[in-house]
């Protein structure tokens, strides 16, 4: 669960496009390994697609995994995915973290806020969060929203 004392850090982007084709594109997690950083492979491990279904993230290190729950769909709204697991160096220093999209609708398009939040063990935990976890994430956001929105632009492309 969310716990309002998690350290968040968040970026946004507009598109002149609706939300309803933003989300299709953002929902379609075999096509992740595209823009979202450090990811070969995300595939689900159940049948569902919405709230309550598990995501398998594999990272660029066959090693590496990461485990996700889907905690909240709203569909062309929200998504929420909250961390299970993960094989990720120092994870086990995190005692939650999840990874949020928020599609707001617009006159001409729509903006998407990306959030990822985390919360460490303890103060030790707490610290190694803020300041590891922290600027890692601050370095990633505008990345991922970079990479995100070209592969926005090469999907509404490549359907014209």
């Amino acid at each position: 669960m969310i716990a309002p004392n998690m350290a968040a850090y968040y970026t946004s982007q507009g598109y002149d496009a609706p939300a309803a084709l933003i989300w299709s594109i953002l929902t379609d997690f075999p096509s992740w390994p595209n823009w979202f950083p450090n990811c070969s492979t995300i595939r689900f491990e159940s049948d569902a697609r919405a709230g309550g279904a598990r995501l398998l993230a594999l990272a660029d290190n066959p090693n590496e995994w990461t485990r996700w729950q889907i905690a909240e769909w709203r569909e062309p709204q929200m998504l929420i995915c909250e961390h299970v697991e993960s094989t990720a160096p120092m994870s086990g220093q995190v005692q939650a973290a999840y990874l949020q999209f928020e599609l707001i609708s617009e006159a001409d398009g729509c903006t998407l806020e990306v959030e990822i939040g985390a919360e460490g063990h303890g103060v030790v935990g707490d610290f190694f969060v803020s300041m590891t976890l922290g600027s890692g994430v601050r370095r990633l956001l505008p990345q991922l929203v970079d990479a995100f929105t070209a592969h926005v632009v090469a999907r509404v492309a490549s359907q014209q």
